[in-house]
C-alpha cells in the first residue's frame, strides 16, 4: 500500500500531513499517520472489524473528535487501528470501518503515546481538480 502521509518536524508535538483523493480519504490517512507515530510504523494486522459513527459541530471539531475517539479506543481496549475506511455522511458526521489488533509489546510499543490533537495549525482542503484532498493536524505527544 502507498503511504499517504508525511510528518512535519515541530517541538515537542508531531505535525501529520495526509492526503487522499478525496476528504474521506485523506481522514483515514490522518489516522493511519496517527497510529504510525503510535506504533513507530510497525505493521498493524487487524482481527476484527468495528464500525464507529462520530459527530461534530464541524469538519475540524469532526476530524478532531474522530483521531480523538481512536486514541480514547487505543488506550481504553489496548488495541492499534489500521486498514481504515470513513465515509463522510455531511460535514459533522462520518461512519469509519476499523480494522483491530491487541496492542503487541513485541511490535508496537516503539513509538509515541500520542495525548491528544489539536486545533492549533489544523487545515483541511477539498480536492480540486488535480489537487488531492488534504489534512494537517497536530498531535500532542
Amino acid at each position: 500500500m502507498t503511504r499517504r502521509f508525511d510528518y512535519i518536524d515541530h517541538t515537542a508535538d508531531i505535525i501529520i500531513k495526509a492526503s487522499g483523493d478525496t476528504l474521506a480519504e485523506a481522514f483515514a490517512a490522518a489516522a493511519e499517520g496517527m497510529f504510525a507515530v503510535i506504533t513507530d510504523e510497525a505493521e498493524i494486522q487487524p482481527n476484527q472489524r468495528e464500525t464507529i459513527e462520530i459527530e461534530s459541530i464541524d469538519r475540524e471539531g469532526l476530524l478532531v473528535n474522530f483521531l480523538s475517539e481512536l486514541i480514547v479506543m487505543h488506550e481504553a481496549q489496548n488495541v492499534v487501528i489500521g486498514q481504515i475506511a470513513v465515509e463522510l455522511l455531511s460535514d459533522t458526521r462520518l461512519r469509519a470501518d476499523l480494522g483491530i489488533e491487541p496492542f503487541d509489546d513485541d511490535r508496537h510499543a516503539g513509538g509515541s503515546q500520542v495525548k491528544g490533537v489539536s486545533y492549533h495549525m489544523l487545515e483541511i482542503e477539498d480536492a480540486a481538480g488535480d489537487q488531492p484532498a488534504g489534512i494537517q493536524v497536530l498531535l500532542d505527544i
